[in-house]
């Protein structure tokens, strides 16, 4: 189930999809442990019918001879629901941590195992250092043994710091821009920011050239692009506690306001059909 979860959320653009995703992951995560999740089942019971009994007060005030009808079974059916969701969504919470590490994990490993990510980012990558001129019109590098990616290419020449800059720049804003696009919900509370994946890059590079002077492994740098990215992004977990909090909060409390408004009208909308057949008689 986690593992269908996991593929499912990062394999999904959809942003209501993530959060849903997300929800029941953490819920698996909280069930794993065994005591909280049980604890969190009759306080989530206790809360959903308490805004129930809270909703039906309300209307008994507007109207004292008010009877449930369609519209509150509905409406306590939605208050029930979302309260009891929301309760648990906030025990939950306690285990954002790991359920990111996961998330963001397998979003690492997906995106090193996407193929069409890495031919286009490589054939991206090696047309930016072959469009790099000297000051006299030539390339900055060259391209003689290093063919097209349509070609065959499977290397970029990267001897000089520009040209590593670039080929740099150009693996960690693709990545920075397929977790936004896979992860929008997580994207949207966290920064996708690549930390010292740059520097680390870079520095890898002139080892490599130290060494010998043949091509550096494009490879290693969207292996290293992405552990960076994704060393960021955990060290950002603890946002989504609070963030997950207001929304959640702010989500809840928008569906109670709707429903009591609802049932509220109904409630007077009684008074004034009694009123009416008050008067006729």
């Amino acid at each position: 189930m986690e593992q269908y979860i996991l593929e499912h959320l990062i394999n999904s653009d959809s942003l209501i999809f993530e959060v849903i995703m997300i929800f029941f992951q953490l819920i698996l995560e909280m069930k794993s442990t065994g005591k909280l999740f049980y604890i969190s089942i009759p306080v989530a019971i206790f809360f959903s019918t308490a805004v129930v009994w809270l909703i039906k007060v309300i209307a008994r005030n507007i109207n004292n001879t008010y009877e449930a009808g369609v519209g509150f079974v509905i409406g306590s059916f939605f208050s029930f629901v979302t309260t009891f969701a929301a309760v648990l969504f906030l025990f939950s919470l306690q285990f954002t941590e790991p359920v990111v590490k996961v998330v963001i994990k397998g979003w690492e490993l997906s995106l090193m195992a996407n193929t069409d990510w890495r031919d286009k980012t490589f054939r991206e990558a090696y047309e930016n250092v072959a469009d790099l001129k000297t000051e006299n019109g030539r390339q900055l590098e060259n391209f003689d043994s290093y063919p097209h990616p349509e070609q065959g290419g499977s290397s970029i020449p990267t001897h000089s710091e520009k040209a590593q800059l670039v080929a740099t720049n150009t693996y960690l804003i693709a990545a920075e821009n397929n977790f936004e696009k896979t992860m929008p919900f997580l994207s949207w509370i966290l920064t996708a920011k690549s930390g010292t994946a740059k520097s680390d890059i870079l520095n890898d590079m002139k080892q490599h050239f130290s060494k010998n002077n043949s091509s550096y492994l494009v490879s290693d740098a969207y292996k290293i692009a992405s552990d960076r990215i994704s060393k960021a992004l955990l060290e950002q977990s603890g946002r989504i506690m609070i963030v997950g909090s207001i929304l959640v909060f702010i989500t809840w409390l928008l569906i109670q306001i709707i429903v009591i408004g609802l049932i509220s009208w109904i409630a007077l909308r009684s008074i004034k059909e009694n009123f009416s057949v008050v008067k006729v008689v």
